[in-house]
């Protein structure tokens, strides 16, 4: 599985190098072995890894992106920092926001600027260690010694404020059904309030109204991960290609109506060319990568036209100075705001797809002439 995921990045980055016609960012991939950044190197640019074994000793002055099955940060990172792996140990210093995805993460006398946001098995934050925002966690265990300025929230099984914790703001906590309660010892500070979420068993019609309830949450929740998600990948797509992202934009906005049939064309061609090429037996790679293409098309699609409608707002209301990934996310933000109204949402996202993939497709094709 692991080689599948290390495949199909670098599958990804292949498709974009061929196409685009600018990266600004450094990347480092060894999908075998280990890739380390020496303690004396410095590095001006946004940072991006894929290994099994991630050692960073050294400075950057950009955002970091990891995926590895450990991670081990040492130095100094000038931006944000973003980790997907088995084991994350943060012993240095970010001046921005902490993203991490792990199973283990331990903090240890690491100095983070802005929020720490984590989703872990187990979490440890030592007595030595700083957090300048607030502490955004899910996890099954988590232990919190250190300084933090904000607010923290917790959704967890287990967790344990130390006796050198300090909460400059509010404490927000829910345990799970069969975890223990949280422990506070001796010592730990909650300069604000301490709001505390417990379930209750609740008569069968009460029920009934909770899951409708809850089920209206888990959609809006699914919602704003999806806009987040989308915003990042946004974000990376502008940052490393920054040329492909602006003229499939261009598309949109200067051949709306061009792309938008291309994109149906490709639409409703895409599933019978692709059965009857596994029909072939011998053209099942090419169905397989042509199948990856089009879903990593239909995911850009919205970032496409999410830049592009950004533009037109922009231009409407005579916002010049906005930078791109301010007008991306404006886009995006609207976009995702009339997805959700019902009737219209369907036909808003259908049309996104379409006129987003025939961008993606004409600048492709416009780049190989």
């Amino acid at each position: 599985m692991r080689k599948f995921i290390y495949s199909l990045m670098a599958f990804i980055v292949t498709f974009f190098v061929v196409s685009a016609t600018n990266v600004s960012a450094k990347t480092l991939v060894n999908e075998e072995g280990s890739v380390s950044v020496s303690e004396s190197e410095i590095i001006n640019d946004d940072l991006f890894i894929g290994a099994q074994i991630v050692t960073l000793d050294g400075s950057v002055n950009g955002d970091v992106f990891i995926g590895a099955d450990s991670v081990t940060v040492n130095g100094i990172i000038n931006g944000n920092l973003h980790v997907g792996a088995g084991t994350v140990i943060l012993n240095g210093n970010v001046k921005g926001n902490v993203y991490v995805g792990s199973e283990n993460l331990s903090v240890n006398a690491s100095t983070i600027g802005g929020s720490l946001i984590l989703g872990a098995g187990n979490a440890n934050i030592d007595k030595d260690s700083s957090i300048g925002g607030s502490i955004i966690a899910g996890a099954a265990n988590i232990t919190i010694d250190s300084q933090v300025k904000r607010s923290v929230y917790l959704g967890v099984r287990t967790a344990t404020l130390g006796s050198t914790a300090s909460i400059g703001k509010d404490l927000y906590y829910g345990v799970a059904e069969n975890g223990q309660k949280i422990v506070i010892q001796d010592g730990a500070v909650i300069t604000g309030e301490t709001h505390k979420y417990e379930g209750q068993v609740a008569k069968p019609f009460v029920v009934r109204e909770q899951v409708v309830s809850g089920m209206r949450f888990a959609k809006i929740f699914t919602t704003i991960l999806s806009f987040l998600g989308a915003l990042i990948v946004g974000l990376l797509y502008s940052k490393l290609f920054k040329d492909h992202f602006a003229q499939s934009a261009g598309f949109v906005s200067k051949s709306f109506w061009k792309s938008f049939g291309v994109g149906f064309l490709i639409a409703i061609a895409a599933l019978p060319a692709l059965v009857i090429t596994i029909i072939t037996v011998v053209g099942i790679p090419l169905a397989g990568v042509t199948f990856l293409i089009l879903i990593l098309g239909m995911y850009l699609a919205k970032i496409v036209v999410g830049f592009s409608l950004g533009a037109f707002i922009s231009t409407m209301f005579n916002w010049k100075k906005m930078p791109t990934f301010a007008t991306f996310a404006l886009g995006l933000l609207v976009f995702y705001l009339l997805k959700i109204i019902p009737f219209i949402g369907g036909f808003v996202s259908i049309t996104v797809l379409w006129a987003g993939l025939g961008a993606l497709a004409l600048h492709t094709f416009s780049a190989k002439k």
